[in-house]
């Protein structure tokens, strides 16, 4: 029977350390694989967001001049509202007109509401515009005035002042028409169209003029005119591309910050892989 050769604990304990070393540099060269894989597809994230984010900040750079290119004009800050509250606002003001001004078109309309309806609100939406625009031209009045003089603006308020009186005067006068036609019950509508036609009727009715229940409801048009005016006049900032500069700035603002976030959150899931994959392989 063959003999067992001794072993002796010298040579054990250096077979023991070759494994031990084997293996720990199977576990370095898996780690730097890894580290190798990571740092590749953080480059990858680099690539993918870099340049977008460079575009983002190029296209804030610009924004940023400008607006401190006005800033330092007026040397103040931007005045406005914000849209999703302004125009909301006018919305319901032309909205409020049709109860007002249904009435007006109510005795030519009286066979078809819904025209009358739809009427009233065109004229609403007509007298809103023309505040707003009337209140931009005033709040921006001194700015122009010292740019291209004061003739043109002023004009532009004349114009549409008269517009909006007038088409304020011309509802009234429907409006009080309507009225004193419901106090004649003795005499109907067909009767007075056979008799006059529309057109005469109409008419005689501007006429007429305004008693004190058409100068009632004229005060009342001109009272929603006056609020939309004033609306316009607060909501806007004086010079004309402040505050389009300043939407623009905080837009662009967001738009980097928001490529910015997709960046981080983007690295953040490549950390965590990659720490998951190094206590792994580490263990």
């Amino acid at each position: 029977m063959a003999e067992t050769p001794d072993r002796t604990p010298s040579s054990l304990r250096v077979i023991g350390n070759d494994r031990t070393m084997d293996r720990a540099a199977a576990r370095n060269a898996k780690i730097e694989r890894l580290n190798d894989l990571h740092a590749g597809n953080m480059n990858a994230i680099e690539t993918k967001y870099g340049g977008r984010i460079a575009d983002a900040q190029d296209t804030l750079d610009t924004i940023n001049a400008k607006w401190d290119t006005i800033q330092a004009e007026v040397d103040r800050q931007p005045r406005y509202a914000r849209s999703f509250f302004y125009w909301p606002f006018m919305l319901a003001l032309m909205l409020f007109e049709i109860p007002v001004n249904r009435l007006s078109f109510e005795l030519f309309f009286r066979e078809s509401p819904t025209v009358s309806l739809g009427v009233a609100f065109l004229v609403g939406v007509i007298l809103v515009t023309l505040a707003h625009r009337l209140g931009l031209v005033l709040c921006r009045f001194g700015y122009h005035v010292k740019r291209s003089g004061w003739a043109g603006q002023l004009l532009q308020v004349v114009l549409i002042t008269a517009i909006i009186l007038s088409l304020i005067y011309g509802v009234s006068v429907l409006r009080q028409g309507y009225l004193d036609f419901e106090t004649q019950p003795q005499a109907s509508f067909s009767d007075m169209l056979a008799g006059t036609g529309a057109a005469q009727m109409a008419g005689d009715m501007f006429k007429a003029g305004l008693g004190i229940s058409g100068w009632i409801f004229f005060a009342i048009n001109l009272g929603i005119v006056a609020v939309g005016l004033t609306a316009a006049y607060f909501s806007h900032d004086p010079h004309p591309d402040f505050q389009s500069a300043d939407i623009q700035r905080k837009k662009a603002e967001k738009n980097l910050a928001h490529i910015k976030g997709h960046r981080a959150d983007a690295e953040s899931v490549e950390q965590r892989r990659h720490a998951n994959q190094i206590n792994r392989a580490s263990a």
